[in-house]
């Protein structure tokens, strides 16, 4: 790996700290401007680059594409992997066997 690899942090925990930084000072910031009647209405508040809330809504659903089925995938889980992929190896085993008679 290189140095600029080695030196990326983990932008999820950069994130999280960074978004909790900014919701911290704005609410600090808003408790001291409660404080004074006459500093609320000149009040600007800070602007960082998260949103000031916790939560965003939601993504709206997409459509799903053309001939995709939707609901929930169950070949999908491991369970299913696992005992499609032993299938496959029985499988495999017989037809070396009819192959070798």
């Amino acid at each position: 790996m290189s140095r600029v690899q080695d030196a990326l942090p983990d932008t999820g925990q950069h994130r999280r700290s960074t978004s909790r930084q900014v919701r911290h000072t704005t609410r600090l910031y808003l408790q001291t401007m409660a404080r004074d009647d006459d500093a609320i209405e000149d009040a600007v508040l800070p602007v960082g680059c998260h949103d000031i809330g916790r939560k965003a809504s939601r993504r709206q659903q997409l459509a799903p594409q053309p001939g995709r089925r939707g609901g929930f995938k169950v070949w999908k889980t491991p369970f299913w992997k696992r005992r499609s992929q032993l299938w496959h190896e029985r499988n495999a085993v017989q037809r070396r066997l009819v192959v070798g008679e």
